[in-house]
């Protein structure tokens, strides 16, 4: 039977690791996909490692967070009853509470070398990090996730060849660790620019160390339902997924429910990745060359750079309102950002003046690019104001997590309404500036 049973546990990790393999070319050649369905199906089935190892060696899936967390969530399930399955008295004789005792006491006590030899596919992911070995900090992150585990036999009821036997389980309040580790994976997903000098924890058993090892969890209680079979040599565990949610204090339910993070939350994880943004990465993430369109070599890099240095002084962010109505949110976001409406007025006081000198008629193209470009560049220099934006944005919840988007609005919005205040300044500036017709290159802001 056993040996039956390491076979089939072989047999369904390589159908697992070349399914992502499969999938991974596939993506590529932008063909019919495997559902996201059947791959978590396999991992159930005890295929956890081959779908996990072909998520590294085929660099597939591992930006979902559905997959980063859900697969190690179910080898973590998986290492406990792999053990119930495989101990030497998983069947004994004798009433059905010892069996489940003995199997119980198994994950009380777990060893780093039990630990090792169920995640010691961990060389084949990161071999930068494992170096050939194990990663010691995935055995200390399996071994401080049931460091507080505990037990105690309720109730056992007997049916001739069958029995149900109710343990309450402690072990830390799982439900909040669940939250910690949905926050810090959304938190390394929005990280737009990482330090490459800092640790990264891109590795679950990483992360979920720092949780565990940083973060004090109060105990809580549960309930698990071991159900059991009598046969010849004694009475046998049926693992099911009940039971695996139980085991672990439903801590697989948690991490897979699309709502265990507020929107509200969620939201300000993503806008708090802009708070952290400097000019040089305000750039990169904008695109920008050029922000006012004035086409010019000299004085165009010196405007940017002005703008994006007050950019990423002024962004900031006051969520006013946000509701949840089952699969859709609403939220009223008050971004602040440069006066740029202040901006432009004090760049039309100087042009007009500009313009109502015989320079401005006197002027080649050339040298009145030149000159409206300085007086633009000096109206964000004297530029100390900021303006708030209210806008509203509408989330949806795909079943698996809220889907965060940020669209021209809020992009208008965090350019200090530049659309607004653009319009604005050519509405004014068509009615009382006369243009000097020599002047086909000068540097009005462009919508």
């Amino acid at each position: 039977m056993q040996t039956l049973l390491i076979i089939y546990i072989i047999a369904i990790n390589l159908i697992g690791f070349f399914i992502m393999g499969i999938d991974k070319s596939k993506a590529r050649r932008n063909k019919w996909r495997v559902p996201e369905k059947t791959l978590f199906l396999i991992a159930l089935a005890f295929g956890s490692i081959g779908i996990l190892t072909g998520m590294y060696v085929f660099r597939h899936k591992t930006r979902h967070a559905t997959f980063r967390f859900g697969i190690p969530a179910i080898l973590i399930l998986q290492v406990a009853l792999i053990v119930l399955i495989f101990s030497w008295n998983l069947r004994r004789l004798g009433r059905p509470q010892k069996a489940v005792r003995s199997e119980l006491e198994r994950i009380q006590e777990l060893d780093p070398d039990t630990i090792q030899a169920f995640v010691s596919y961990e060389n084949l992911i990161n071999s930068n990090l494992t170096s050939g070995t194990v990663n010691d900090k995935t055995v200390e992150a399996v071994s401080l996730f049931f460091k507080n585990f505990n037990y105690k036999i309720q109730q056992e009821q007997t049916d001739h060849d069958k029995a149900t036997v109710t343990v309450q389980i402690t072990n830390i309040d799982m439900y909040a660790l669940a939250q910690d580790l949905c926050r810090a994976i959304l938190e390394e997903s929005v990280d737009i620019y990482k330090d490459p000098s800092e640790p990264q924890t891109d590795n679950y058993y990483d992360l979920l160390y720092h949780m565990l090892s940083s973060h004090t969890y109060e105990t809580t209680d549960t309930t698990a339902v071991f159900h059991l079979q009598k046969d010849e040599s004694g009475w046998v565990i049926l693992a099911d997924r009940a039971l695996e949610d139980a085991l672990v204090s439903g801590f697989i339910s948690y991490i897979n429910d699309p709502h265990i993070l507020p929107v509200s939350e969620i939201l300000s994880i993503h806008l708090d990745a802009f708070c952290e943004l400097t000019d040089e990465q305000w750039k990169d993430y904008l695109k920008i060359n050029d922000v006012f369109c004035t086409y010019n070599e000299e004085y165009a890099p010196k405007i940017d750079a002005e703008y994006l240095r007050q950019l990423a002084q002024a962004f900031d962010y006051e969520i006013i309102r946000c509701q949840e109505d089952g699969n859709t949110a609403q939220a009223v976001v008050r971004i602040r950002s440069i006066d740029m409406e202040n901006v432009l007025s004090i760049y039309k006081e100087k042009l007009l003046a500009y313009a109502a000198t015989t320079r401005s008629l006197r002027d080649d193209s050339i040298s009145f690019s030149n000159e409206t470009s300085r007086l633009l560049l000096e109206a964000l220099q004297e530029n100390d104001q900021t303006t708030a934006t209210d806008i509203t944005m509408t989330f949806h919840n795909n079943g698996t997590l809220w889907e965060i988007q940020f669209d021209d609005a809020f992009t208008n919005a965090l350019m200090g309404d530049m659309r607004g205040a653009i319009d604005d300044f050519n509405e004014v500036t068509k009615e009382s500036l006369i243009m000097n017709p020599s002047s086909q290159s000068a540097s009005y802001p462009a919508s």
